[in-house]
């Protein structure tokens, strides 16, 4: 061990002597920065694209510091004399690769910059950076290893460099799933069945094994994996330079050159399809079964019984082979974290054979069993899915499987599909979800109230549409992914519009109400009524809506009010929707569509406005299950909450706001005053502060109807130029008794934010809705399984100022750290030279 370090202490010594070491390390650092930053501060607070930029950076940076390594001893006629020395070859490599690797560490280090301005500017999660940054260690001492190799090969250093860089960089590529599938579509279209792509990817390439780490997963397999080529890599060095002048040399080289790559062919292929085990370093465990699926499947009684339908992986594309293994591997978690509470199987089901049934290439007696598996599949409801290929000069799809079946004792099989590697993330919520709602007796009952619009078409559109046999529309339904989406989830929804028409269904189990409108008395007393009576309700108001017209200077903005005549219930129990409008520093752009060419194209005008107000993850409740896990939310238009704490306590109720505006918000009371978009926050911060978004509000509500009696449906009131409307004067039955039950009322300022403009799968508007129903109708683990998966942690944005001071700080406080680091050890060099001097001279 001495003479290792006596090796790397003089190696290291030498990348710090030489100028060219700094230029190295300026060079590396400064690159990462410009493809990861440019010129702009990040968007989100996470460091995985920079670590996506570090793995073919280091494709350069490794060849270009081992270069040299044996290169130069050789060059300069010092190999023969390092060899006389009493060491033995394995410490001469390592040690010349712990010199190598410590440089990169200390390389490394001088990009925590980033980290820590990330830690300013919002919440990033710092287990996965430091997996980031354990996965570029591995993945530095993986090249390293490959170049010092390489280096002993040659006396130039040049040659080494590029043969080194070539080396990497078909690693790189080999692990690349476009080169895989391309080499796999190449070998289809010769006639052979031989994935070559697919076997080179799994035995040589390293992009899944160092993708790993940068979610903040340190598997064992990969590790295993970089260990194993490093140590091969190292072991071959060591074999070179021992033998190098023995009889036959190269003949022994080149066997173990066999040998060792057959090894490392084999030790990957073992462990490919093998889960050695994981530490799941994200702050949250998002990569681990969450606590409230344990909770669940803890008042389960009998294994779900969960079949995996797939086509094989021989036959899967490039970018789908390892999704079984995926699956099966989270399948087998959930199994061991429920105490075995769930039972899978695996059925393989190929497309080929549909298409030989529907061409009637058999007949029913020649059917195979493959054939009679694929149609009672196809029956029951598992249907392909079209996945991507690339071939080599072109893009295709091709069919194949990947869907659950899922069974809670006698309740009929429900599919989960498809399952593909962006299914994954929530492969455990939609496995959950399905079983906790077949666990219940019946579907719960969703009364969903959300207007429908009118649409103003052109006389001349109208006209047009006749000629053409078209249907003319009369209304759009804004909310219409709402109600598909919670039937996706297994509600029952009834749609309603809270008339006399169209009231309330007798039964229901939760109230949606979003968008509402001029709310009469009755309305007002059906919703006091749910909430009085238990019945859980989501309110989602609208105050203002904008109108944006373009003019020759612009675009004009002009506010338009709902009236949603809420507030005259919501005093009754201390709470209130502002009628300010509110703004926000922190906002994103609108596109708003023009007319003339650019709309005719699908472009529009994009307006900065603070009422475009972006909800950030550090600005929600992280208790809740609600806001628990959510990226950002697009709050439009929307207005704060009015909340009298005195008179909430008074009545007994318990709020937990849920979400904040930043610390940047401001109100305007006179809609008038805002001239133009993009209004500028006041000058006095004092006037600016968070204001609540969302509540939730529990507890026995009171009955603000108390000693009042029922209101009645409003009369139909006849339009100009009309007839008369026929008059319903029958008396209605007087209404059952409700027996007082606490409820639950979650309550936000804004519904614009779930018109299906904005309402995307994956979105945190959808999830936002999705975990406020859940929370408040069956249970609120729900939510929390929902939320165990990677978000984005967008950051706040910036001012002028302090984008300024970041983007001066990343690029030249690392660099003053190389250059401060540089001239401390010229310093010390010279003092220790000088002081040699003065003690061998006796100081004349």
């Amino acid at each position: 061990m001495k003479n290792v370090l006596t090796v790397m202490r003089r190696d290291l010594g030498a990348y710090f002597t030489s100028p060219v070491g700094y230029v190295f390390m300026m060079a590396f650092v400064t690159l990462g920065f410009i493809f990861y930053l440019g010129l702009n501060l990040p968007m989100v607070a996470e460091m995985r694209s920079y670590f996506q930029v570090l793995s073919w950076l280091l494709c350069i940076f490794a060849p270009a510091v081992t270069m040299r390594v044996w290169a130069e001893e050789r060059k300069e006629n010092t190999w023969e004399m390092l060899l006389t020395f009493p060491m033995q070859a394995h410490e001469l490599v390592l040690g010349k690769f712990f010199a190598a690797l410590v440089f990169f560490a200390i390389t490394l280090s001088a990009t925590l910059v980033i980290p820590l301005m990330l830690a300013a500017l919002g919440n990033p999660d710092g287990g996965a950076i430091v997996g980031g940054y354990i996965g570029a260690l591995f993945l530095g001492a993986f090249f390293l290893a490959l170049g010092i190799l390489f280096s002993g090969f040659f006396k130039d250093q040049i040659v080494a460099f590029v043969l080194t860089l070539l080396a990497c960089l078909l690693l790189f590529f080999l692990g690349f799933d476009p080169v895989a599938a391309a080499l796999d579509a190449k070998m289809a279209e010769l006639g052979s069945s031989w994935q070559l792509g697919s076997f080179l990817s799994n035995v040589f390439g390293f992009v899944d094994h160092y993708e790993s780490f940068t979610r903040g997963v340190v598997d064992f397999a990969d590790v295993l994996y970089f260990l194993a080529w490093t140590v091969l890599f190292l072991a071959l060095n060591v074999l070179f330079i021992d033998g190098r002048n023995r009889p036959k040399a190269r003949t022994v080289f080149a066997t173990a050159v066999v040998l060792c790559l057959g090894i490392g062919f084999i030790f990957n292929w073992v462990i490919i399809d093998l889960s050695l085990g994981r530490f799941d370093l994200t702050e949250e465990k998002i990569y681990t079964v969450s606590k409230a699926t344990k909770a669940i499947f803890a008042d389960i009684d009998t294994p779900v019984q969960v079949k995996l339908y797939i086509t094989p992986k021989a036959k899967m594309p490039a970018g789908l082979k390892d999704v079984e293994q995926s699956i099966t591997d989270k399948l087998d978690e959930i199994r061991i974290a429920t105490g075995g509470k769930i039972e899978y199987s695996t059925v393989y089901l190929e497309v080929e054979n549909m298409f030989a049934k529907d061409k009637g290439d058999k007949g029913d007696e020649d059917k195979s069993e493959e054939d009679v598996l694929e149609a009672r599949m196809l029956d029951k409801g598992v249907q392909p899915f079209s996945a991507a290929t690339r071939g080599v000069a072109e893009m295709s799809n091709k069919l194949v499987y990947s869907s659950l079946g899922v069974q809670y004792k006698d309740k009929e099989e429900e599919i989960i599909q498809p399952i593909d590697a962006h299914a994954l993330t929530e492969l455990e919520y939609r496995l959950v979800n399905v079983v906790y709602k077949q666990t219940l007796d019946k579907k719960p009952i969703v009364a969903l109230v959300a207007p429908k619009e009118a649409i103003n078409i052109d006389p001349q559109m109208k006209a047009m549409l006749r000629q053409m046999g078209q249907p003319i529309p009369e209304s759009e339904d804004p909310y219409v992914y709402l109600e598909q989406i919670l039937q996706y989830e297994k509600y029952d929804v009834r749609r309603v519009e809270l008339t006399k028409e169209s009231p309330l269904p007798e039964e229901y189990d939760a109230l949606a109400v979003i968008n509402p409108r001029s709310l009469n008395d009755r309305q007002r007393w059906e919703i006091n009524r749910a909430l009085y009576s238990g019945k859980p309700v989501v309110l989602a108001v609208q105050t203002y809506e904008w109108d944006y017209r373009p003019t020759r200077n612009g675009i004009s903005v002009s506010p338009r009010e709902e009236k949603p005549e809420v507030n005259p219930l919501l005093t009754a129990y201390g709470l209130g929707v502002s009628d300010e409008i509110l703004m926000d520093e922190n906002n994103v752009e609108l596109t708003i569509q023009t007319g003339g060419l650019q709309g005719l194209l699908g472009g529009g005008t994009r307006v900065p406005s603070p009422t475009h107000i972006l909800v950030n993850n550090n600005s929600m409740n992280k208790d809740m299950s609600i806001t628990n896990r959510l990226s950002s939310v697009f709050y439009l238009w929307g207005t704060a909450l009015d909340i009298d704490n005195d008179k909430v306590a008074k009545l007994g109720l318990e709020v937990e706001p849920l979400m904040f505006t930043s610390d940047r918000a401001w109100t305007v009371k006179d809609p008038e005053t805002l001239g133009r978009v993009g209004l500028d926050a006041p000058g006095d911060a004092s006037k600016m502060k968070a204001y609540p978004l969302m509540a939730m509000i529990q507890g026995q509500f009171p009955d603000a109807f108390e000693g009042k009696e029922r209101p009645a449906w409003p009369k139909p009131q006849t339009q100009p130029g009309q007839p008369p409307m026929p008059q319903d004067d029958e008396a209605e039955p007087p209404a059952p008794p409700v027996e007082a039950k606490p409820g639950k009322l979650v309550l936000l300022g804004c519904s614009e934010m779930f018109r299906k403009n904005f309402i995307q799968p994956g979105s945190g508007n959808l999830d936002l809705f999705l975990n406020a129903v859940d929370a408040v109708t069956l249970n609120e683990n729900l939510a929390f399984v929902r939320g165990n998966k990677p978000i984005l942690r967008m950051i706040d944005e910036a001012g002028d100022s302090s984008k300024m001071f970041w983007m001066a700080l990343v690029y030249l406080l690392p660099n003053a750290f190389i250059a401060i680091l540089g001239v401390s050890i010229v310093v010390l060099r010279l003092r220790s030279r000088n002081a040699y001097t003065l003690a061998h001279t006796g100081g004349n």
